[in-house]
């Protein structure tokens, strides 16, 4: 086993880090350990609407991605530790992956166990959800390690905004009591330490510690860019959905209800005396589901009330 390091914060670059580790590094096992800046993380299946705010999580600048494996949304901070597992595979097959982590928990101390199929828990308290993913006979397991998250944060945006508004086939987020690592250890001990050690106990003797060249950086920030962070990749793939909502507006009343499919508003149809309704369908039908496009559209509409606007619509 090996591991190629990783310094990067960017957690649009660390996607693109994971996948291309994963598609060029094929003849070892590999075990890679990083931290994301605060971030929501979707799963592929998933409709992001539904899962979070939208609307409230680009007011604050907190960026949505969407990641390869299924599985449900997370919110990541720089006290969330995100590690990935690639091994040949052998089938779907959370055992096989989540015993050496868990092994390597227990090793520092932490009273960690397996709790349902994909997670690891404290006193039945999770501190890890995990996703897996496999293409031409390699095997990708990541998870998340709770190890001093803001996890105020993390009920606020990823727990108390679910919403029922949006109906769709896409994949919901199981929704589980957390706890930190750091509140368990024998030891106070800080999230750089804890990673350092965690990657001792993870890599056998003497294994490679790599890093990329500048050329396969290159080829990650490509990635990045023409992958992650576009809108095909993170708004065109939500499932198909309908959204109905109603709500006041300028202190009347609306309602509003539109489909979305691959990504683009169908069926767009709203109903309230504080707009012009008719201006309003004509936008946004055909539209790309996007905060900040529909912001736009918003402020035509809406004006100064443009933000007011786009917390009803998303």
């Amino acid at each position: 086993m090996l591991t190629v390091l990783n310094s990067s914060n960017d957690p649009f670059y660390n996607l693109a880090f994971e996948e291309y580790v994963y598609q060029n590094f094929r003849e070892d096992d590999v075990f890679l350990l990083w931290r994301n800046a605060p971030c929501v993380v979707a799963g592929r299946y998933q409709n992001i609407c539904a899962e979070v705010k939208v609307s409230s999580l680009r007011r604050a600048g907190i960026p949505v991605l969407r990641r390869a494996s299924g599985g449900g949304t997370v919110y990541h901070d720089l006290g969330n530790l995100n590690y990935s597992l690639m091994l040949p595979q052998q089938g779907m097959d959370y055992e096989r992956c989540l015993r050496p982590v868990i092994g390597a928990l227990n090793a520092l101390g932490v009273p960690a166990e397996r709790n349902r199929s994909c997670d690891i828990a404290i006193d039945g308290r999770k501190i890890s959800g995990s996703a897996q993913w496999a293409s031409h006979g390699r095997l990708l397991h990541h998870g998340t390690l709770l190890f001093c998250a803001d996890l105020h944060a993390l009920d606020a945006i990823t727990t108390r905004h679910k919403s029922d508004s949006f109906a769709s086939k896409g994949t919901p987020s199981a929704i589980c009591p957390v706890t930190n690592i750091r509140d368990h250890l024998r030891a106070p001990m800080d999230a750089e330490t804890f990673c350092k050690a965690l990657l001792d106990q993870m890599l056998p003797p003497g294994a490679a510690r790599l890093r990329l060249t500048d050329a396969q950086e290159a080829e990650v920030r490509r990635l990045r860019d023409e992958k992650y962070r576009s809108w095909a990749w993170i708004w065109g793939k939500t499932p198909t959905f309908s959204m109905e909502r109603s709500g006041e507006f300028a202190g009347v009343p609306l309602q509003v209800r539109y489909c979305a499919r691959r990504g683009v508003v169908s069926d767009f149809q709203l109903r309230t005396d504080a707009l012009d309704c008719a201006r309003a369908e004509a936008r946004f039908n055909g539209a790309r589901l996007d905060p900040d496009g529909f912001l736009e559209i918003c402020a035509e509409l809406a004006g100064p009330r443009a933000e007011a606007l786009l917390e009803l619509l998303l």
